[in-house]
């Protein structure tokens, strides 16, 4: 008994493959670049023995041919090819037939009806012209015959309008059916397009499929599973992120997501998704150094560098990079938890790679998808900052550490504090520092001030020098019912192009100066309802006689 089954099982696995009948291939994985994409298929076959070859469709307009291989445990793979399929036009058939009678029958009735109207027309003209043209219409009257001028004229007018009028519902009636027999006539065109198998308003291009074509050689009958994949350019991916604070918490929630585009010409449904910070068309070719010649000028031009022959437009070849990836294995789906549950990431010397076990649906559509694809707490210590010179509001900065560990790319990120938005930062991957400070908004209840104090300003001259000593006076106010910790910036002066002017800061009452920017930085702490006052003084030195400008 079971030799027959597996005889029957064979019979008709012989026939199907003798058919060469195409395989509607799934997509199961796709691997996105920042310009382009993998995209990974898995299909089970059934292998005879000897050569195998399988037909598989739903493939990518806009494959790259170099790119593609294929691999199987079962057999050994022979050939892999792409082809397209050009889909020949239907025949001629009687489909239409009854439709396209019809729609003549119509056709014939409204022209007859505009010939009638024709003559309608023909018999208002003729009438108006004997009427218009009539002596008694002219006033040809005898001297003594006004009453029949007066009723010639009564009769004209009465018949004119019924004349204009008629003609009138003619016109609007004609309009009409000109209008019907336009659509008519675009409904038998089309019929005939159908009828005639051109379908695209009687284009006569072809249908192109495109097909991957696997050869697979076995030496026995076997259930196998063939895998391949290729390379698409018009895919690709860019990050953003989302900053969220709260007031209590300790840490920075970090939120990153993958913006995805795909014109691929097919949608991608529910296939795994990777995410990949490298381009897939990337130049990879290591540049090579030509040799650097020097010589006398006059040797240099005479020789014009023929005897090493370098030439002056002398380029690198351009080589387009050949990438392999191998299929993901199965994965089995488990309820949803936690994004971080379903997120395997992985590093490498080049790349890091977002291996998302979650189905995803992106049409080919050219717009963007959203995907989030990581998210970490970050340590983050809260602080209030101020700028009175700039501004009389004080702003809640969150200094955010960790960033090297985060492998970053750079890209826009939305701010939330305590649930509400505010604000957006652009994060950049060359040259994050270990802590960076983002702003979470105002604090109103932090009152600031700035003053010069007059009567500390002096000018005095020493030789040739003139001296101005300037004093500035800043004060803090906390209003909250909490102690605060705030860090108030100013400035002095900086010189630059000339060493004649000098200047020295004679008291920052305890500010840190960073002497290259003139920046000075104070840290305080303040209780609730405290205030402190600030008071610093720098002298500029200058010669007589001169101006300093922006002084």
């Amino acid at each position: 008994m079971k030799r027959l089954i597996f005889a029957i099982m064979l019979l008709i696995s012989v026939s199907a493959q003798a058919q060469n009948k195409p395989i509607k291939a799934h997509l199961q994985k796709v691997q996105v670049f920042l310009q382009g994409a993998y995209l990974f298929y898995q299909e089970n076959v059934y292998l005879l023995p000897g050569n195998n070859e399988f037909i598989f469709e739903n493939i990518s307009p806009v494959i790259d041919e170099n790119s593609l291989q294929a691999s199987s445990k079962s057999g050994v793979v022979m050939e892999t090819s792409h082809h397209i399929l050009y889909k020949e036009k239907p025949k001629k058939t009687g489909q239409y037939d009854k439709a396209l009678r019809d729609v003549r029958d119509s056709i014939e009735d409204i022209r007859f009806d505009l010939k009638e109207i024709d003559y309608k027309y023909k018999v208002i003209v003729a009438e108006k012209n004997l009427l218009v043209n009539n002596r008694m219409m002219k006033g040809e009257f005898p001297k003594d015959s006004l009453p029949l001028l007066r009723d010639a004229l009564n009769l004209l007018k009465e018949k004119l309008s019924s004349i204009l009028e008629q003609e009138f519902k003619l016109d609007k009636y004609k309009s009409k059916k000109d209008k019907t027999l336009g659509q008519l006539q675009t409904r038998e065109q089309n019929l005939i397009n159908l009828q005639n198998g051109q379908y695209d308003n009687g284009s006569e291009e072809p249908v192109a499929t495109h097909r991957v074509i696997v050869t697979i050689y076995a030496e026995s009958p076997a259930n196998a599973i063939v895998n391949f994949n290729y390379l698409i350019a018009n895919a690709s991916w860019t990050p953003s992120y989302d900053l969220k604070a709260e007031e209590k918490s300790k840490n920075m929630q970090l939120v990153y997501f993958a913006s995805i585009n795909q014109q691929s010409g097919i949608d991608w449904k529910n296939v795994n998704m990777s995410i990949s910070t490298t381009n897939a068309y990337d130049n990879n070719t290591k540049p090579e150094l030509s040799p650097w010649v020097i010589s006398f000028i006059e040797y240099f031009n005479r020789t014009k560098r023929k005897a090493i022959g370098i030439t002056s437009n002398s380029a690198i070849p351009m080589q387009k990079e050949s990438v392999t990836y191998n299929n993901a294995p199965e994965m089995d789906m488990a309820e949803q938890k936690s994004i971080t549950e379903y997120i395997e990431v992985t590093e490498n010397l080049i790349r890091t790679e977002y291996d998302i076990k979650l189905n995803y649906e992106i049409n080919s559509d050219g717009k963007n998808h959203k995907v989030m694809i990581n998210q970490k707490n970050i340590p983050m210590n809260l602080e209030f900052a101020a700028v009175p010179k700039l501004s009389t509001d004080a702003f809640l900065m969150a200094g955010v550490g960790g960033w090297e560990d985060l492998n970053i790319l750079p890209g826009k990120a939305r701010i939330h504090f305590d649930g509400l938005f505010a604000g957006e930062i652009m994060l950049m991957a060359d040259g994050v520092k270990d802590t960076i400070f983002v702003n979470l908004g105002k604090d109103r209840t932090i009152g600031l001030s700035r003053k010069k104090i007059k009567e500390k300003y002096k000018v005095k001259f020493i030789d040739q020098e003139k001296v101005e000593t300037r004093s500035i006076e800043l004060v803090v106010r906390n209003s909250k019912n909490i102690p605060i910790e705030i860090k108030l910036e100013d400035q002095i002066p900086v010189v630059q192009g000339t060493e004649e002017i000098k200047v020295n800061l004679l008291d920052g009452d305890g500010a840190e100066l960073d002497p290259l920017t003139g920046l000075l930085t104070w840290k305080l702490k303040l209780n609730s309802k405290e205030s402190k006052k600030i008071i610093f003084t720098y002298e500029v030195r200058y010669p007589k006689g001169r101006t300093v400008a922006n002084l």
